[in-house]
């Protein structure tokens, strides 16, 4: 009731704010009608308040989801071919092409019947089911076309719309980049994992022979592999899946498009979410001067559906989803065709009437075994209308106000739904001193100039001051962002528990205490540091390892370390006995992605006593500058720390040396 209360008050002079600048009637202004299809092009001056750093400050202000609006017609693309047996997840690859004036579809299509296997022309399986790569066209993007191309056979005809065969998981772009014709449009599949192919065509219905590409590794592929030409850095993009235990998503750059070099993880579900939802795979698009990114979320555990998310970055390779389990684009209620799993498109954003053109697979059957069909849909979106701000408390108006911006046009522009309110805005200078304000904005607007002079501004930094009366602001343009750098997010406080008296300790007498080896381990009654000890045994001479089990009822170690063990810091020893020289190194775990901390040399053939000492309140970059390194797949130190599942004791033997197994006691965690 109090934050309420504070903001009630602060919206007293936003009240005498609004009065003063509305002494004039509103400009009301509509969206355009008729507007020719295009491709939306990207705009360095164009800033969306999705992106965390564009607004410093906000009063009575949240930030929520835009609102794709489904056609009615939907789905616009039935399997109505003999060789249409299993459309699977779709994975549309959509385009228009500007210079065609036609779209272009390519679409994914499984046999997973053996006796529609058995039709095609020289069958051929991966996976143990055939593939095709379809193709669409559509002057108007509703009514769809399979024309018949004469390039593949099925069933004695080549009158199919099939362009490639045996290429799963496929993305497609043009590519007005390359010099080359011949390489003008680019393919991007697997066949499998670490198994990643490209191919070019000069029209994108007649492809050359597959390459293979290097960079990847056995963990990568099997989804919708999606890559694009970034005029921003000049180089190509590739985002495919790394599968770990869990699906997350990886990013790959490359100046030739056949030598690729990987960026790492990128995006990831939450550790609260656990295996329960993953990131399936990330269509990425440049929009105005960031990246957007459609991120399918499996929901392995809830009824193995799939939602559409939406993603931002701000070079490609940092992500942030915009509302963690909120879906973008809804799936349909229950029983219709889109219930259970919707798929977005890859491809560059199509503006067609003044709104956003987002195509989708829809699909009433959960993702599961290879034989279900998605169908192609589509949802329209208001021009800039991925996400906007609003009052939070309906009736008081919210007030933003902008991280530092350069001025470098004359005019502002807006992107707001202020249909049934009014949009004030300021310039605000030295300690916020107002420069110049506009009238009242009304209207559904997109990119549109405000009256509001700019031109005694120009080059100078300034920051803007945006009342929201019953109204959404999405975007404003004319300006640069002057830190181009990500804000550091602060961390949420930990919880202030007192240091546990005593420490939680293993001493490995009676039984093993549930721990775990890669291949063995073997419980000794006597003969440890102190009575029983174990022996970790992995075959091979790879390197052993002895683990926590992550379940709570059987190992005192699992959940929030700083409740747990109370304090603010943590302190864990353990005795252990290596046949030869080299070093131990202690992990951590939330669910299977680590954190690790090599030791100095150990001694060999004698027990030896290792000590780490942690802090529950470190940043990431303090825990690394502190010893501590992170996996590729590895969540944050903080939820780490407060999610810890297994803890893991390994031995690395020096170079030339070899072992198989190493003996552990006296484990024991102490807050402190």
């Amino acid at each position: 009731m109090l934050r309420i209360t504070n903001i009630l008050r602060r919206a007293v002079p936003i009240a005498l704010i609004v009065g003063a600048v509305a002494a004039a009637e509103p400009r009301v202004i509509s969206p355009p009608q008729g507007a020719p299809t295009r491709h939306v092009p990207l705009d360095p001056l164009k800033q969306l308040v999705l992106d965390t750093r564009v607004i410093a400050s906000s009063d009575n202000a949240r930030l929520v989801l835009g609102t794709p609006v489904k056609d009615h017609r939907n789905p616009l693309l039935p399997a109505d071919r003999p060789w249409e047996n299993s459309f699977n997840n779709l994975y549309p690859n959509v385009l228009w092409d500007e210079e065609e004036r036609i779209f272009k579809l390519w679409y994914k299509n499984v046999l997973a019947d053996k006796d529609v296997i058995a039709q095609m022309d020289r069958p051929s399986t991966v996976h143990d089911v055939g593939w095709y790569l379809l193709y669409a066209t559509s002057l108007d993007g509703i009514a769809w076309q399979k024309p018949a191309l004469g390039l593949h056979r099925f069933g004695g005809s080549d009158a199919t719309n099939i362009v490639a065969r045996d290429t799963a998981n496929v993305g497609v772009f043009k590519d007005p980049h390359d010099p080359d014709d011949s390489r003008r449009y680019k393919m991007v599949y697997d066949v499998g994992f670490g198994k990643l192919r490209v191919r070019f065509s000069p029209d994108g219905i007649h492809w050359g022979a597959p390459r293979e590409v290097s960079g990847f590794s056995a963990q990568n592929g099997d989804t919708h592999n999606n890559a694009f030409w970034d005029s921003r850095i000049r180089k190509y993009v590739w985002f495919t899946k790394l599968y770990i235990g869990e699906r997350l998503v990886a990013r790959f750059e490359s100046t030739d498009f056949e030598h690729w070099v990987p960026s790492g993880m990128v995006l990831r579900s939450s550790v609260a979410e656990g295996r329960t939802s993953q990131t399936y795979c990330l269509p990425v698009f440049p929009y105005a001067n960031i990246y957007l990114g459609y991120v399918m979320m499996y929901n392995v555990g809830r009824g193995r559906t799939v939602d559409c998310e939406l993603a931002w970055s701000h070079d490609g390779v940092r992500w942030q989803r915009i509302a963690p389990g909120v879906p973008f684009l809804p799936r349909g209620a229950a029983g219709t065709f889109d219930s259970q799993c919707i798929y977005a498109q890859a491809g560059p954003t199509t503006e067609q009437d003044g709104r956003i053109l987002l195509y989708y697979g829809g699909s009433d059957f959960p993702h599961t075994g290879w034989k279900r069909h998605c169908l192609l849909s589509l949802a329209r979106l208001r021009m800039d209308g991925f996400a906007g701000y609003e009052a939070t408390i309906p009736g008081v108006p919210a007030v933003l106000t902008s991280a530092a911006m350069e001025i470098k046009r004359e005019q502002l522009t807006l992107s707001a739904d202020a249909g049934q309110g009014r949009i004030f805005v300021e310039v605000l200078g030295d300690k916020d001193r107002v420069l110049a304000k506009s009238g009242g904005i009304s209207g559904d607007i997109a990119n549109h100039p405000i009256d509001l002079d700019l031109k005694p501004y120009l080059g100078r930094t300034v920051r803007l001051r945006f009342t929201l009366d019953r109204a959404r602001l999405y975007a404003f343009g004319g300006v640069r962002l002057v830190n181009q750098d990500m804000p550091i997010a602060p961390l949420p406080p930990l919880p202030r528990v007192a240091a546990k008296p005593e420490a939680v300790r293993l001493n490995f007498d009676r039984d093993s205490a549930g721990w775990k080896a890669n291949d063995e381990l073997r419980h000794h009654e006597t003969g440890g540091y102190n009575g029983g000890y174990i022996t970790a045994t992995r075959a091979k001479n790879l390197n052993p390892s002895a683990t926590s089990v992550a379940d709570p009822k059987l190992s005192p170690l699992v959940g929030d370390w700083p409740v747990l063990h109370g304090g603010d810091s943590a302190t864990i020893r353990w005795q252990a006995r290596t046949p030869q020289p080299g070093t131990l190194s202690l992990e951590l775990f939330a669910q299977e992605a680590q954190w690790s901390r090599v030791l100095p040399q150990t001694e060999a053939s004698r027990w030896t006593s290792h000590t780490v000492t942690l802090r529950y309140d470190w940043t990431d970059a303090q825990a690394e500058a502190a010893g501590w390194k992170r996996a590729q797949n590895s969540f944050s130190w903080r939820d780490t720390i407060r999610h810890v599942g297994r803890v893991a004791v390994a031995f690395a033997p020096n170079a030339g040396e070899t072992t198989r197994s190493f003996d552990l006691d006296e484990f024991e965690v102490q807050g402190r």
